[in-house]
């Protein structure tokens, strides 16, 4: 019998790369552009936030997606390895059980 945690540990991998890229996939997807919302932000504008926050600057924002981006990327490594483990251990459950 093949060991189960290898299953367990790449759906993990899985879910955990979907979660970290659908939650950063518009930073990812934006490219170079820093955005507030849906509009995009030039340096010296502010982004207001609404839920009471405090206001980032263009810097501060274009830091912080910078920080996402590399998130998504993560997630989307991690999601990858992830598949792979999936499909390696199916095959070497078929060729053991031959």
């Amino acid at each position: 019998m093949a060991n189960p945690w290898i299953r367990i540990l790449a759906c993990a991998l899985v879910i955990i790369g979907l979660v970290l890229f659908i939650n950063t996939r518009e930073a990812v997807v934006n490219g170079d552009a820093v955005k507030c919302g849906r509009s995009q932000m030039r340096p010296g504008q502010l982004c207001g936030s609404f839920g009471g926050g405090e206001d980032r600057t263009y810097e501060e924002e274009k830091k912080r997606e910078a920080r996402e981006v590399v998130i998504g990327y993560t997630g989307v490594v991690l999601g990858s390895l992830g598949i792979v483990l999936v499909i390696s251990h199916g095959i070497a459950t078929r060729r053991r059980n031959r």
